[in-house]
């Protein structure tokens, strides 16, 4: 059973051996693996000196940072090794070095030193957070949100280093459940119990072409069902576009199978202005070049084909990464409300009461795993429409 907090060692990280040079003497043998675990007589004091000699890689400094003798040092870990039933150290002309059984021992001698550090009470949110956030963005997105976001972040939390990461294929969702990054702006966003979602704005989607296209000629929008007849680009079946238009093609039944299948935006947009097909992207991915010219934006409609964009983090974040989440919704929440990022709608700011009553059972909470999924906000815009 475990004792004082320290669990067993597992046996593959025994190694037994017929002797041990130089550590218990040339005829010596080995503490035979011990099956049972830790046993009651192991001390904290005997982890104490192991983890400093461990540290140290000499007895000698090891005692001088305990302030004790040598020879403590030493009868200390021979006692905790004897009830271990292995080497945890093995002494040579230079001090000690630590097998393997050591180092798992020591790795977690340091997750219990952590957690003994650590804050009993909650975290104060008003407390002033430094360290590094990873936050991650559609390539979609990132032209518009990116000077938002680490300029709301560097206002609000002087303290913290945003590392922006643009995503190209569209999995943001995934990396965020990976713990690859601690927020992430999820276009079309699904309902994980894992995650914290709250949607901000909502963005029509439509087929971009190039200017010399017969396409670009028209005034009124494309039906979705007009996408089977065109050289469709589109990213790979995992983008978060490429899964919007077949859950609303399959609906309608249309297929919507693509010509080129690109990730990576710039390529996308190059290979349209060329003129060798067109992609279907959000209005702001194309808002610079539809402003000049160089690309022409038309919105697909029956049904109207739009994303929900929101903030995400994971449900155990710690306070400061929900506090700068709250602060990158409220940010570009702002864009929506000032149309400094024309043609979205919002959706409703961080902690206001749902759109539409929530289901039985399922109370809305501040911060919840809620959204406004893409195919409620499409009826909603047609309806508008």
């Amino acid at each position: 059973m475990p004792v004082g907090g320290v669990t067993p060692l597992e046996d593959d990280a025994f190694t037994a051996a017929p002797a041990v040079p130089n550590r218990y003497g040339p005829t010596a043998a080995a503490p035979s693996p011990r099956i049972g675990g830790l046993t009651d007589a192991i001390e904290l004091r005997e982890l104490r000196y192991f983890a400093a000699a461990a540290r140290r890689g000499n007895l000698a400094r090891a005692a001088q940072d305990l302030n004790v003798t040598a020879s403590a040092v030493s009868q200390r870990l021979r006692k905790l090794e004897d009830e271990l039933g292995t080497a945890l150290l093995v002494r040579h002309g230079r001090g000690v070095t630590t097998t393997q059984a050591g180092f798992r021992l020591l790795e977690r001698i340091d997750a219990v030193i952590r957690l003994l550090n650590a804050p009993l009470g909650p975290e104060d949110p008003r407390a002033a957070p430094d360290g590094t956030l990873a936050i991650a963005v559609p390539a979609e997105l990132a032209a518009v949100l990116a000077m938002p976001i680490l300029a709301a972040v560097s206002e609000q939390f002087p303290g913290v280093t945003p590392i922006l990461k643009e995503s190209v294929d569209g999995g943001v969702d995934s990396r965020l459940l990976a713990d690859q990054v601690d927020i992430a702006i999820v276009p079309d966003p699904s309902e994980l119990e894992e995650l914290h979602i709250e949607p901000v704005l909502t963005e029509r989607i439509g087929v971009v072409v190039a200017p010399q296209s017969a396409l670009a000629a028209g005034v009124r929008p494309i039906r979705l069902r007009e996408l089977d007849c065109l050289p469709l680009i589109l990213p790979g079946k995992r983008h978060w576009l490429r899964r919007l238009l077949a859950r609303v093609a399959y609906r309608r039944g249309a297929r919507c199978d693509p010509t080129f299948e690109v990730d990576g935006l710039a390529v996308i947009k190059e290979i349209v202005r060329r003129g060798q097909g067109c992609a279907v992207l959000p209005a702001s991915a194309v808002h610079e070049e539809a402003a000049r010219g160089a690309l022409v934006f038309r919105p697909i409609e029956q049904p109207v084909l739009a994303a929900t964009y929101a903030v995400a983090c994971a449900q155990q974040a710690p306070a400061l990464t929900r506090c700068v989440a709250r602060a990158m919704h409220g940010a570009i929440h702002a864009l929506g409300v000032s149309n400094a990022w024309p043609g979205v709608r919002c959706v409703r700011p961080p902690g206001a009461a749902p759109a539409s009553p929530p289901a039985a059972g399922q109370p809305e909470q501040a911060w919840g795993a809620t959204c406004l999924r893409a195919d409620e906000e499409n009826t909603a815009m047609a309806a508008a429409d």
